[in-house]
């Protein structure tokens, strides 16, 4: 297994799922685009997050406006959104090469409580204006995120990375509900990374995520596609593989809502944060702890998120990489 703690944390539990689409930036710390080393690595986490509502001017604001079908009106909504995630993640670095390449596969299933992302679909979809608010705090099954395609290739000081996901709609899912767990749209995330290491202990990543949304179940709305870009560093502390580092990211939407229910407005938002990674006993347990604060957000919910958990790291052959 490979020195530095894998430090992947759930997707969901950074900003995502806290603004429009499934994914959205600094869901990975800067080495986690990369295939793992042959094993299988249990995250278990814990997230939290704290959102509020900003127009398309960037204010915090209570009015939400709906432009569907061009027709607006306006909304009074109870903007502040606290959500609680837990999540059991299963990743496996496979053995050999594809394509000359290290590759793994990934899974992640999701416990949480209604997102922000789910508040603002449950808003959208109010015809009328009005005051509404968003108070279920029921904690359920969410979207599950399946990457099958996860290959990362090595050139002298550079890494370059290829992932394929989907995001599937396994949470529950009903239009105008204040139960739902889930966004009720496929979702497909294609990524590319490069990483250089300018020194031993230093590493510096970039990445683009392309997420393609798919029409969501039982109305007549389909998400536009954003694009992501993610950003950072990271430096390992000691010969133990501790390590300390720092990510930024920004997204854009990049096509329009389709359908009759789907908004003219076009979001955006930034993110910039920071991670520290400790290993409890070296290469087999590990602890992480990171936090990211969201900026510029336009027509979308944004604000602090922080998450905490373990990783397990379970070798698959008896040879240490």
């Amino acid at each position: 297994m490979k020195k530095v703690i894998y430090s992947l944390v759930l997707l969901l539990f950074s900003i995502n799922g806290y603004s429009q689409g499934h994914y959205s930036g600094s869901s990975f710390n800067p080495n986690d685009y990369f295939a793992p080393h042959e094993g299988i690595i249990i995250p278990v986490w814990y997230g939290f997050a704290n959102m509020n509502y900003y127009n398309g001017q960037g204010k915090k604001t209570d009015q939400l406006i709906n432009n569907f079908s061009g027709n607006p009106n306006s909304l009074t909504i109870k903007q502040n959104v606290k959500t609680d995630s837990y999540i059991l993640m299963a990743i496996y670095g496979g053995k050999g090469k594809i394509l000359n390449a290290n590759w793994g596969m990934m899974l992640i299933p999701m416990v949480n409580s209604p997102t922000a992302s789910i508040a603002l679909d449950y808003y959208s979809q109010q015809t009328g204006a009005g005051t509404y608010n968003f108070t279920n705090k029921t904690v359920g099954l969410g979207d599950m995120y399946i990457q099958p395609i996860w290959l990362s290739w090595k050139d002298g000081n550079f890494q370059y990375a290829l992932n394929y996901g989907v995001w599937a709609p396994t949470g529950k899912y009903e239009p105008n509900s204040l139960d739902n767990g889930g966004h009720g749209y496929w979702s497909q995330n294609i990524r590319v990374a490069v990483k250089y290491k300018p020194a031993p202990k230093i590493n510096v990543s970039a990445a683009h995520t392309l997420e393609i949304n798919h029409w969501q179940k039982k109305t007549d709305f389909k998400e536009g596609t954003h694009l992501t870009f993610d950003m950072g560093g990271s430096y390992v502390l000691n010969s133990r593989g501790d390590e300390i580092g720092v990510f930024g990211h920004y997204t854009t939407q990049i096509s329009d809502d389709k359908g009759t229910e789907g908004s003219k407005l076009s979001d955006q938002v930034g993110g910039v944060g920071g991670f520290v990674s400790y290993w409890i006993i070296p290469k087999k347990l590990g602890a992480m702890a990171r936090i990211t604060q969201n900026f510029s957000a336009e027509n979308r919910f944004a604000g602090t998120a922080i998450q905490t958990g373990l990783n397990i790291l379970i070798p698959t052959s008896k040879e240490e990489h």
